[in-house]
């Protein structure tokens, strides 16, 4: 009879590789889109108040999106409840990620402020060496290291594919009227 510890094996590590994806590609968009919003001058002189306040503010600040988004949320779940589950899911997630991109960049700007609170920068540090144990749980995880190549595969296919779309587009090859023609006498050469 298998053990917990094994039972409970396969659905950990899936959950590990669910947070490592969403950690890895939403946290790095988010920081991306929030350095374009910080572009924005408003936004650019809130970074700068945020940059002079005390830590403790500043920790409150990333409760803003939690308090902003929840009337939101809400609006999601009713239109889930109303019969229109795709807006709701879609007015769901549009929240989220602007949540997500708003606290990814306050992260960013508020990072070395927030390390003079000692219990921020201790909790810090335990749950960035936590991470680095299940990074390196995983990268040794045979299952994910063929994840990881099915990945690598499939990006560069998709590149490959982008590339020749984007050379048809430019002219750089047969048109699209040109390929149709030549599957058509393809076809006909096999009936």
């Amino acid at each position: 009879m298998p053990s917990p510890r094994d039972l409970l094996r396969p659905p950990l590590l899936l959950l590990a590789f669910l947070w490592v994806v969403l950690e890895e590609t939403i946290w790095r968009w988010a920081k991306a889109i929030g350095g374009l919003v910080a572009r924005i001058p408003v936004f650019a002189a809130l970074e700068r108040m945020i940059v002079r306040l005390d830590a403790r503010i500043v920790l409150l600040f990333f409760a803003v999106p939690i308090a902003a988004l929840f009337p939101v949320k809400l609006g999601a779940l009713w239109l889930i409840g109303s019969g229109r589950p795709l807006a709701g899911i879609a007015l769901l997630l549009a929240a989220k990620s602007i949540g997500t991109a708003f606290s990814a960049r306050l992260y960013v700007v508020a990072e070395p402020k927030l390390m003079e609170i000692r219990a921020f920068a201790w909790v810090h540090g335990h749950v960035l060496a936590l991470l680095a144990r299940a990074h390196a749980f995983l990268d040794s995880s045979p299952a994910w290291q063929a994840a990881r190549r099915m990945t690598r595969r499939a990006k560069a296919v998709a590149r490959g594919a982008a590339s020749r779309v984007r050379a048809m587009l430019a002219g750089g090859g047969p048109s699209l009227l040109d390929r149709v023609r030549t599957v058509r006498a393809h076809w006909k050469r096999q009936a």
